[in-house]
């Protein structure tokens, strides 16, 4: 079972609306790594409120890959690094109200079919359910209760860098003896149910 992560940067908040303007996906047994902007639709701008939050301009998306590439070489990298046939787990802080629909999203509008089975972890589910005295469960109050640095916070190759350390630390609070990404799914969604 192959272990990705993945994060979006977008012109917004809503996942229903608004664009991919960055992207970083991180296979977690490899160490390899994509990350790219994605140029905007319909002459588009990059809000000043985006602009604030992650450093993107308009300007930087102008040589990124066009939406459809973009949805292509995530695929592509996904595909490249696991097997047919072969469970696939995205995972992402706050994927499930965010990065997932937003991937579901970008394959279904470029009708991209994923023929590996693929299942999403939600790292803030995962702390929610481990640290559930802490205050805030975003990604960068996080990094600060695990000492981790992140120099690139809000772009996509800082943020899965980070998340990967995240995760790597709720992994040990888990177990101390060794678990897989199926028993952190297991323990993770079996607790919402």
């Amino acid at each position: 079972m192959k272990t990705i992560i993945l994060d979006f940067e977008t012109t917004g908040l809503n996942i229903f609306h608004d664009d991919i303007i960055e992207y970083a996906l991180l296979d977690v047994h490899t160490g390899d790594s994509i990350n790219s902007f994605v140029q905007l639709k319909n002459k588009r701008e990059v809000s000043k409120f985006i602009t604030k939050l992650t450093s993107i301009t308009t300007d930087m998306t102008k040589n990124g890959e066009l939406v459809d590439d973009a949805a292509n070489n995530i695929h592509t990298f996904i595909c490249k690094h696991s097997r047919k046939n072969e469970k696939v787990v995205l995972v992402a802080h706050n994927g499930d109200a965010f990065d997932f629909p937003l991937m579901k999203r970008l394959m279904s509008e470029n009708a991209i079919f994923m023929d590996r089975k693929v299942e999403y972890f939600d790292t803030m589910r995962f702390a929610q359910i481990l640290m559930p005295r802490l205050f805030s469960f975003r990604q960068a109050n996080l990094c600060k209760v695990f000492k981790i640095t992140n120099d690139a916070e809000h772009r996509a190759i800082g943020d899965v860098n980070c998340l990967l350390k995240i995760y790597e630390r709720l992994v040990s609070m888990y177990s101390t003896r060794p678990s897989t990404i199926q028993d952190h799914l297991d323990f993770v969604y079996q607790k919402i149910r």
